[in-house]
């Protein structure tokens, strides 16, 4: 190698099996995770070329770092060849571009997770768990809800919902689809409360209105009876039909794993501060991930579906206001 022309490659060591494997071997150290060498050997005469196979070989048995050879067409790569790389632990890639593409998705695998995939049980989802019922049951397992209490619409409930601060969240109990049976209200103040419950129900949920939000998610499983249980994260709210935002996962995940999917997602830039927004809290996300995961995984042989809609996301927090569980 000269100086002057440091980027260059020469062939003052070729043949010299024992400088060319200890030359790339050096090549592995360091922050290093694959070393591809460029080999393009002829299509006639390819005996003078078995240096560069000897020497990939004994780099790589001598590191025991990851090592590949590239041809730049897959012409260029002969079947005895690749088969003698392969079975000396080396890959061998037949055309440059095809070569970068594998080791772009070999570098996306995630290391195995340590737990194994639930496979669901075969008992068919019957039973549906309301909101108030759900909430207290995924709550049990660390989720977020709001501060909040069923009650009846009589006389107490002023006196039941005396530990709340305003403004409230009414709605009507074991209802689905709310808002189209006008079983909600929104934005409810203290002297609101006892006549807006009257209009929806006999018993109501009574909750503290998240405030501060900055955007809504959706997190839920479904028992797939190819695939175990199924994580879906997705926009939330009115967005989730509008947008048709979402990416899954099979559970068991990992945070990395919660924290990657919401980046693929479009609506990200809600989450990560659009405009000058703030941030969402993404710890307080993934949180509330690992707790419906952990639901799902202590009810396995019953739990069919969960959903969580919306997950309102704060600076701080992320509150599940809406949730659903149905199970055997």
């Amino acid at each position: 190698m000269t100086l002057s022309n440091p980027l260059d490659y020469h062939t003052y060591i070729w043949r010299d099996e024992a400088a060319m494997s200890a030359a790339w071997a050096a090549m592995t150290e360091g922050d290093v995770t694959m070393t591809l060498s460029l080999v393009d050997y002829p299509t006639t005469d390819k005996s003078d070329w078995s240096c560069a196979t000897n020497a990939a070989l004994s780099a790589h048995e001598s590191t025991k770092a990851r090592f590949g050879v590239v041809s730049t067409l897959p012409e260029l790569m002969p079947e005895d060849e690749a088969a003698t790389f392969m079975s000396g632990g080396i890959v061998p890639f037949s055309g440059l571009e095809d070569a970068l593409k594998a080791v772009e998705a070999a570098a996306c695998i995630s290391n195995p997770h340590p737990d194994p995939v639930r496979l669901p049980g075969d008992n068919t989802a019957t039973q549906t768990v309301f909101e108030a019922k759900a909430k207290r049951a995924l709550a049990d397992f660390g989720l977020t809800i709001p501060n909040g209490t069923t009650t009846s619409v009589d006389s107490a409930l002023l006196d039941d919902i005396n530990a709340l601060t305003g403004p409230f969240v009414i709605k009507g109990l074991n209802k689905s689809h709310k808002s189209e049976h006008n079983a909600v209200a929104l934005g409810v103040t203290h002297d609101q409360v006892l006549a807006t419950a009257k209009r929806i129900g006999k018993q109501v949920l009574v909750e503290e209105m998240v405030t501060d939000g900055i955007a809504e998610l959706l997190i839920g499983v479904i028992r797939d009876p190819a695939h175990g249980f199924v994580l879906t994260l997705g926009a939330g709210g009115v967005l989730t039909e509008l947008m048709d935002d979402n990416i899954s996962l099979l559970l068991p995940v990992r945070p990395t794993d919660v924290i990657e999917g919401l980046e693929k997602l479009r609506c990200y830039n809600l989450l990560d501060g659009y405009r000058g927004q703030p941030k969402v809290n993404l710890a307080a996300i993934t949180d509330a991930v690992l707790s419906v995961q952990a639901y799902v995984l202590a009810n396995a042989d019953t739990v069919g579906e969960v959903e969580i809609n919306p997950l309102i996301c704060t600076a701080e927090r992320a509150v599940a206001v809406d949730a659903l569980i149905r199970k055997a």
